[in-house]
């Protein structure tokens, strides 16, 4: 079936031809239309090989020195608690644990844990402490008095354990008060709840 339409140059054919009208009375008029010089641009000619394209060169991927990472709070921890193991080593031999636990500041157990970790070993204190001649005088008359009342107990014929809870002692420190003063104070029986005076 054949198209009823016009072409597109049949289209425009009326347009064409008021333009060269134009054109006609320009140049009747005295115009002039100028005609440039060919611009003489010759593209470079194509050429073909057979040769391959060059091999791109290898990536190489560049080491770079990583910066060493910043502290930790772990790491600054270990780090003051190895200057106060040091310092505490430096102290330990001229003064006593109580000294170098004032003078640090921190507690006599924490200074009591460093010593055992690191095998730091203090100055004898010259008086106290559990060795104290004064402390095993005090001592040994608190038990010489405890020796006197235990033996008014046993006159009355109470038993250990009534005895215990009267001094307000442990039953350890009693019987470590009767075998130093040489009381013979009997256990109590079974079925008896004291003992025989």
């Amino acid at each position: 079936m054949i198209s009823n339409h016009l072409s597109l140059v049949e289209q425009l054919r009326p347009k064409a031809n008021e333009l060269a009208a134009q054109v006609e009375r320009y140049l009747a008029a005295g115009g002039k239309i100028e005609e440039a010089e060919p611009y003489n641009y010759k593209p470079k000619p194509i050429s073909y090989s057979n040769q391959m394209p060059p091999a791109p060169k290898p990536f190489v991927r560049r080491r770079v020195e990583a910066p060493p990472p910043p502290p930790t709070a772990f790491d600054a921890r270990q780090q003051a608690r190895e200057r106060l193991v040091d310092q505490v080593r430096g102290l330990s031999s001229k003064h006593t644990q109580v000294e170098v636990a004032a003078a640090v500041g921190i507690s006599r157990k924490a200074i009591y844990n460093i010593a055992k970790e690191h095998d730091i070993t203090f100055q004898r204190p010259t008086r106290g402490g559990a060795n104290d001649a004064l402390r095993k005088e005090q001592a040994d008359a608190r038990d010489a008095k405890y020796a006197e009342r235990i033996r008014a107990f046993l006159e009355l014929g109470i038993s250990r354990r009534q005895c215990c809870g009267k001094l307000a002692i442990g039953n350890k420190a009693f019987e470590r008060i009767i075998a130093a003063h040489g009381i013979d104070y009997p256990k109590a029986r079974q079925g008896r709840t004291s003992c025989a005076a």
